[in-house]
């Protein structure tokens, strides 16, 4: 403790530094305080680096251990944090070397230690393979839990969460996502959201900072200041939300403030690049030569003014993904850093991308570009100084200095000991159940049959389903059609007419956010038509109701598309998630297949058979509406 207090004293008279010499009287040792200053500030990705130099949009060598040239970007750049994602994460023993390596880099170098992130939001959002942490299904699946639960699985799965990421050496959670989702056509937040109601999403989002904090990880409140009615991923592109003031208040920043003001505040609150004109209608002249609002990120009047002095924010802001097109498509990045700092972020997060040496080249340019306007006045030196007191007391309250650790080996053995932590798998199948959602139904539930013509988004789903069944209905028998590609003709006229046709349905599809981030855009782009996989099932749900077919549809992910097929099926369930993923060494029923851990379609599969369905929609669907 008294390395960390030191630690933190020693950062704090670095601030006060910054104030005392005016850029007319600089000496080496103000140059070196104030270049450390900066690098604290910053939070870099390790994503990928590639040591013959291919392009940088070409480079796909996931860092799993620390290359000297990114060790030597930690020191030199006395670098602040760093997030990692599922490409850097392996095996629990690779993780915590890796991360150990890191650390170590810094106090080796005298350095405070690293803010080691991650997004471990739960549900679809999550970095951590199974074979290592809980999954769980998701915020909306808790949202569906409240009106019997309260915050009872928030909490939960807060803690676990928390106590999980920890063993591996992480710090701080970009979780969790308190949006408020009002917008059936948001395509980035939707599931990620505890639901529509502000006053819901507001108590499981305060539950989940308090329960998460107290494993000792840092919580990243996010997207200041709201993400729930956008149609635009600021992945993509640069959302707006055109709410008046009062909607503002009631909606957005209704779940910030509450947390801020509770006796748990979130260590850390995320900005979001999206425009809130009603908040500041400033514009700025993009990179394309057009005129546009500033969005929030950049936002001195949003940040600060509204954060800071209205909400009493007192604790760390970072922004979101600067690589983000939100901002990357608007500024270069030492324009966006610049003007970031400027509107009263503390930390830029993933601000340069650096995947080769020339890349690391560039950044010492950024570098000294961000170095140089805290020189020449345009960093204000208070707001500096102010920020490094910040992240150095935050750094110090949550004593993340390795110092004070075991010896990695057994750091390692313990995690091993314990990861994936049976209470948490145990907890998953819990919140599953208690998540599933009747939303209508036609008299046709539990369906008595033990004949099944299942259509599943994907040959895996097929799977879980098929197994589900055979475990809880022994005697059924099914078949199913994957919709991975559209079926050509007419499959249905192959149909047992006594079946009991159930269709699973994923909408929306991934983002970006879930599929890791900018990297992964291609992939994106190449993903199949939404809208044709719809038509097709409304032809298939036709051709059913024709032959007199039972029919039922799940909605695996968000539950809005149900109200597009209410009129021509006779039941809808909501599970809010489709998670599966293979158990090894477990063949199923001596068939030579694995088993699959599928926790929301299990559950799904035991309300079609019978089970209560717990769950209440926490967002309106068509004319049904949240509870």
């Amino acid at each position: 403790m008294f390395r960390i207090v030191t630690l933190f004293s020693t950062y704090v008279v670095l601030a006060i530094g910054l104030s005392s010499c005016s850029p007319a009287k600089e000496s080496a040792p103000h140059n070196v305080q104030l270049k450390n200053a900066i690098g604290q500030k910053l939070m870099l990705d390790f994503r990928y680096f590639c040591h013959d130099d291919s392009a940088s949009d070409e480079c796909q060598q996931a860092v799993t251990e620390l290359p000297d040239e990114l060790a030597q970007v930690l020191s030199s750049g006395a670098i602040g944090g760093v997030i990692l994602f599922a490409e850097n994460i392996e095996s629990i023993p690779q993780t915590m070397t890796l991360i150990d390596s890191m650390q170590q880099v810094m106090k080796a170098n005298d350095l405070p230690p690293l803010f080691i992130a991650l997004d471990q939001e739960g549900g679809r959002v999550a970095r951590l393979p199974d074979s290592m942490a809980t999954r769980f299904s998701g915020n909306m699946a808790i949202g569906a839990t409240y009106p019997v639960h309260a915050t009872e699985f928030a909490e939960k799965i807060g803690r676990g969460i928390g106590r999980a990421v920890k063993l591996l050496g992480f710090n701080v959670n970009f979780a969790p996502t308190v949006d408020v989702n009002v917008n059936p056509q948001n395509p980035v937040i939707n599931v990620r959201s505890y639901g529509e109601h502000p006053a819901t999403v507001a108590a499981l989002g305060q539950a989940t900072v308090r329960a998460m904090q107290a494993e000792g990880v840092m919580s990243a409140l996010k997207h200041f200041p709201g993400h729930g009615d956008t149609h635009t991923d600021s992945h993509t592109g640069l959302p707006r939300v055109a709410h008046d003031r009062a909607t503002v208040d009631a909606v957005d920043l209704l779940p910030f403030a509450k947390s801020i003001a509770s006796n748990a505040p979130p260590a850390m609150i995320m900005t979001a690049h999206i425009q809130y004109p009603e908040l500041d209608d400033t514009t700025f002249i993009s990179t394309d030569g057009e005129p546009r609002v500033v969005p929030a990120t950049m936002s001195r009047k949003i940040l600060t003014q509204v954060l800071r002095d209205e909400l009493g924010y007192q604790g760390v802001v970072i922004t979101d993904a600067l690589d983000m097109a939100g901002i990357a498509h608007y500024f270069d990045p030492l324009a966006a850093t610049l003007q970031t700092f400027k509107a009263g972020a503390d930390i830029a997060l993933m601000p340069y991308t650096i995947r080769n040496n020339a890349d690391i080249e560039g950044f010492w340019q950024f570098f000294d570009g961000l170095t140089q306007a805290a020189q020449q006045g345009e960093l204000d030196n208070n707001a500096l100084q102010a920020s490094a007191e910040r992240i150095a007391a935050l750094k110090a309250s949550y004593q993340i200095d390795t110092s004070s650790m075991p010896a990695l080996a057994q750091r390692i053995a313990d995690a091993e000991q314990q990861l994936p932590l049976a209470e948490n798998k145990q907890l998953e199948r819990e919140l599953a159940a208690a998540a599933v959602t009747q939303v209508y139904d036609r008299g046709v539930l539990p369906v008595r049959s033990t004949r099944w013509q299942l259509i599943m988004p994907d040959n895996l789903r097929c799977r879980a389903f098929q197994q589900a069944l055979m475990t809880q209905q022994p005697n059924s028998t099914s078949r199913c059609l994957s919709l991975s590609e559209l079926p050509k003709g007419a499959p249905w006229q192959q149909w047992d007419k006594n079946a009991t046709l159930v269709i699973g349905d994923i909408t929306p599809h991934h983002s970006l956010a879930e599929m890791g981030g900018m990297d992964d855009l291609n992939n994106w782009r190449d993903r199949p038509s939404k809208a044709a996989q719809h038509d097709w099932i409304r032809q298939a749900l036709v051709a059913a109701n024709a032959q007199q077919q039972t029919t039922i549809v799940v909605a695996l992910r968000a539950p809005y598309m149900l109200s597009q097929f209410q009129a021509i099926s006779d039941a809808g369930i909501a599970s809010y998630d489709y998670s599966t993923h293979p158990l090894p060494h477990e063949p199923l029923h001596g068939n030579g297949q694995t088993q699959l851990h599928a926790p929301s379609i299990e559950a799904v599969v035991a309300v079609l058979l019978g089970a209560d369905a717990r769950g209440q929609l926490p967002v309106t669907v068509g004319a049904v509406q949240a509870k």
